[in-house]
C-alpha cells in the first residue's frame, strides 16, 4: 500500500472512530497577529533569542493556582532583552484556546497584551485595543491576582476570564525569570 494511501486510510479511520475531532474543526480561529510581530511590538527590531523555562515545584504550584487547573507543559518558550520578558501562551476560553502575547517591562508592569488567535465562535471582543488597553501598567499582587480590575464584555466573560489568568501568570512567570 502506497503512504499516500495509508495515510488516507489512517484519516478516514481516525474521523470514524473520534467524531468529536472533526466537530473541533468546525470553530473559526481569527489570526490577529503572528508572533514574530507581536514580539516587534514588545521588542523593536532587533529581537532576542528564545529561552526556555522549566516548568516545576513551587512554580509550577503557583502557576497552577493563577490558571486553576493543572499545566500540562514541562516547559514555557519566553524571550528577554534587558529585563523585558515576552510570553506566548494559551489558555482556554470556553471550549477551545486562544493564543496571547504578553509583553512584561523591567519594572514587572505588563508593557504590551495581544489577542494572537482566537478559535472560539463568540467572545472575540477581546482583541479590541480599548478592551487590552486596560492591562497596560498592571502589575502582580502578593496573592498572584492583577493590580488592577479589568472591565469585562458582555458575553465574553470566559474569553475575559481566561486573559486575567493568562495576564497574571506572565506577570509570574516574568518575576521567576528576574534576577
Amino acid at each position: 500500500m502506497s503512504r499516500k494511501r495509508l495515510c488516507l486510510a489512517l484519516g478516514l479511520l481516525l474521523a470514524t472512530l473520534c467524531p468529536s475531532v472533526m466537530a473541533v474543526s468546525g470553530y473559526d480561529e481569527t489570526e490577529y497577529l503572528k508572533p514574530e510581530a507581536f514580539l516587534h511590538k514588545v521588542y523593536g527590531e532587533t529581537l532576542p533569542g528564545i529561552s526556555l523555562m522549566p516548568l516545576r515545584g513551587d512554580l509550577r504550584e503557583q502557576v497552577e493556582a493563577v490558571l486553576g487547573h493543572r499545566y500540562r507543559g514541562l516547559r514555557l518558550r519566553y524571550w528577554e532583552k534587558d529585563g523585558t520578558t515576552a510570553w506566548i501562551l494559551d489558555e482556554k476560553s470556553k471550549d477551545m484556546p486562544m493564543t496571547i502575547g504578553i509583553g512584561v517591562n523591567a519594572e514587572g508592569e505588563i508593557a504590551v497584551l495581544e489577542l494572537l488567535v482566537y478559535r472560539e465562535p463568540r467572545g472575540e471582543e477581546v482583541h479590541q485595543v480599548g478592551f487590552r488597553k486596560q492591562y497596560l501598567g498592571m502589575t502582580l499582587t502578593d496573592t498572584l491576582g492583577l493590580s488592577g480590575k479589568v472591565d469585562g464584555i458582555t458575553g465574553a466573560t470566559l474569553s475575559v476570564d481566561a486573559m486575567n489568568r493568562v495576564a497574571a501568570v506572565a506577570l509570574l512567570l516574568h518575576r521567576a525569570v528576574q534576577p
